[in-house]
């Protein structure tokens, strides 16, 4: 006897997509059998996703009042494997640089989805008893960044830039005290170690990263924010304790609450983002300021560094 199947009562996935994908592991205790699935992450020739751990309660009850150091380094090692990923595509999965201490990936595989957002929050909903599946509204998961988009975002924000020419055009010879990527106008957070701590400005009496909150791009302007405050805590971290230490501060730049291009509720959106930022840059003891001109932050570093 024949059977013959006919393929089309199957259900099939129309417009899929096949990706190499590997999970993001955490090791809290060194040299421990213990592993947390933290993350995933999936690539192709056209994009890639990072999926990361979001049952932030769950974290809290394992580790208490230690578990924003746990949350911070989730959220860095998920920023470093993006840049990774933008830069090397699926070889950052086959041949992995962890930046952060007790993160490794696993192996990676192959499989298809819907979407790559899509697998990667099938597989996190399988593997992880630390994520939740979220919703449409939910914007706490890094974005999927096509590779042509990885191009502009790696380029980074303009307002270091644009800081350092209005200090420079102020005080001869401050522009020193910026990056040598700022002063030389270079793309910047270009591949020399994707956990290479990133300081824009590096004074006598203040150090300081600047951010810009995009009310277009609220999501990816936050996490590439507390990027840099995680810099700005390595940073400080590595100063000698004495009562000439420097100023660490993150300085953002924010739409004017009467910029008609800006709607009600993308002010609303950056509100409570800072919010979020301020309580993170609590946590580390540092300080967070949002300014809404290039003028007002070249002013606040000017105003530190000529303070007698």
């Amino acid at each position: 006897m024949t059977l013959r199947l006919d393929t089309s009562r199957f259900p099939s996935l129309k417009e899929s997509v096949r990706a190499h994908w590997a999970p993001i592991l955490l090791e809290p205790i060194s040299g421990s059998d213990e592993r947390f699935v933290i993350g995933v992450a999936a690539a192709n020739a056209n994009g890639f996703h990072v999926e990361l751990a979001n049952c932030h309660e769950k974290i809290t009850c394992f580790y208490g009042e230690n578990a924003p150091t746990i949350v911070n380094a989730i959220t860095l090692a998920g920023m470093c494997l993006l840049e990774d990923l933008a830069e090397r595509s699926t070889e950052a999965l086959f041949s992995p640089d962890p930046p952060v201490s007790g993160v490794t990936i696993g192996r990676c595989r192959e499989s298809e989805g819907a979407s790559l957002e899509a697998l990667t929050q099938s597989w996190m909903a399988a593997l992880s008893s630390l994520y939740s599946p979220r919703t449409s509204h939910d914007v706490q998961s890094l974005t999927t960044l096509a590779v042509g988009d990885a191009e502009s975002q790696r380029a980074g924000d303009r307002l270091p830039f644009l800081v350092c020419d209005f200090v420079k055009s102020k005080r001869e010879g401050f522009g020193e005290y910026f990056s040598t990527d700022i002063r030389e106008a270079r793309a910047r957070r270009s591949k020399g170690g994707s956990h290479r701590v990133v300081i824009d400005f590096a004074g006598p009496r203040l150090v300081a990263n600047f951010g810009t909150l995009k009310a277009g791009a609220i999501t990816n302007s936050v996490h590439l924010i507390k990027r840099r405050l995680w810099d700005l805590k390595v940073e400080r971290d590595r100063e000698p304790h004495s009562i000439l230490a420097r100023a660490h501060e993150m300085i953002l730049h924010r739409p004017p609450k009467d910029d008609p291009q800006v709607s009600d509720q993308q002010q609303a959106n950056i509100s409570e983002a800072l919010e979020d930022l301020e309580q993170q840059a609590d946590q580390e003891e540092l300080r967070l300021l949002a300014l809404d001109s290039v003028q007002s932050i070249g002013n606040r570093v000017l105003q530190y560094e000529l303070a007698a």
